[in-house]
């Protein structure tokens, strides 16, 4: 009897559009600031990977289930704006890290064996905020932040939308100078 692993918030046909889509805006943000090729896979991977711990902590920051010592609602929108943010920096490091779409397709079998092994050791929302914003492994990042999103109800195509709305908005902020 084989098992079949419970799917991620996000296809691996999303995720790679995703990562197409990036890749396009990672080019205009270099080319706006003047930034090489090699600039932004090397001398910027590290402070794209702050940056995306950063808004791990944002994303977390937005449920305020954490918080126990205020009464603080959770904005949706607002939650799902800066897991996006999250996502766009997932998706330009995964392109960096694993350029051959072969290479990502293992990456996402990682993601959905560590989505597995988080169900089964049955971890609860502040450990996985812990694993988004504490892992040295970028599968289990993702994995993490997949149920997370599940938990708050979104769904693939929620994430598609706002996904496509920060596009947007991140473009216009190339244009701007931001």
């Amino acid at each position: 009897m084989t098992h079949e692993p419970r799917p991620l918030i996000l296809s691996l046909d999303t995720l790679e559009a995703i990562c197409q889509k990036q890749v396009t805006l990672d080019e205009s943000i270099c080319a706006s600031r003047g930034i090489t090729p090699d600039e932004f896979a090397n001398d910027l991977h590290t402070k794209r990977y702050v940056a995306m711990v950063v808004e791990a902590g944002e994303t977390i920051n937005e449920t305020k289930t954490f918080k126990y010592w205020s009464n603080g609602k959770c904005d949706p929108k607002k939650l799902l704006e800066e897991a996006i943010d999250w996502l766009h920096f997932y998706a330009s490091l995964l392109m960096t890290d694993h350029p051959k779409a072969s290479a990502r397709r293992v990456e996402y079998e990682r993601a959905l064996f560590e989505q597995d092994t988080l169900f089964l050791q049955n971890e609860k929302l502040d450990r996985l905020y812990l694993c988004l914003m504490q892992s040295d492994r970028n599968a289990k990042m993702f994995a993490a932040w997949s149920i997370i999103l599940e938990w708050f109800g979104y769904t693939e195509t929620d994430i598609i939308g706002m996904y496509e709305h920060k596009q947007g908005i991140n473009y216009r902020r190339i244009m701007e100078a931001y």
